[in-house]
């Protein structure tokens, strides 16, 4: 994992009221979504699970979302990009993207996108655990 640094991540959940945080999660392998809805069934978080860019987006119209958590290969975009069409409509969003080809040329477009954080999958639950509860104090 690869937190990369933005100062606006306290003050945005800061913001917010401290109730559970609305997640929304994009992936395209249909394992990782079951295995997450497993995850977050688990817990007292809402959420939202979605195969493609479109989809989240198009639920972004109509839903109160607090994170965004995307993998950076999706069948209708990248996840950067994404991300960044999620922000344009929503700054407040605290958006993190996941990959499991890690390069300069991806690090560099993360850190110009103003991404708050960048996870290596494989992801694990305990990683997730851990972003998602530092966002929550």
């Amino acid at each position: 994992m690869i937190p990369i640094i933005n100062n606006l991540i306290l003050d945005q959940m800061a913001k917010q009221d401290k109730k559970s945080p609305q997640i929304m999660f994009i992936d395209n392998d249909e394992h990782v979504r079951d295995s997450l809805k497993v995850f977050f069934d688990s817990t007292q978080m809402d959420f939202l699970i979605f195969k493609t860019a479109a989809q989240g987006l198009n639920s972004l119209k109509y839903q109160k979302i607090d994170i965004v958590i995307s993998d950076y290969f999706l069948p209708d975009m990248n996840g950067v990009d994404f991300l960044n069409q999620v922000a344009m409509d929503n700054p407040d969003i605290i958006r993190i993207l996941m990959t499991t080809i890690v390069n300069d040329d991806l690090k560099l477009d993360v850190l110009k996108a103003g991404i708050d954080f960048f996870i290596e999958k494989p992801l694990t639950v305990a990683s997730l655990d851990t972003i998602i509860n530092e966002l929550k104090s």
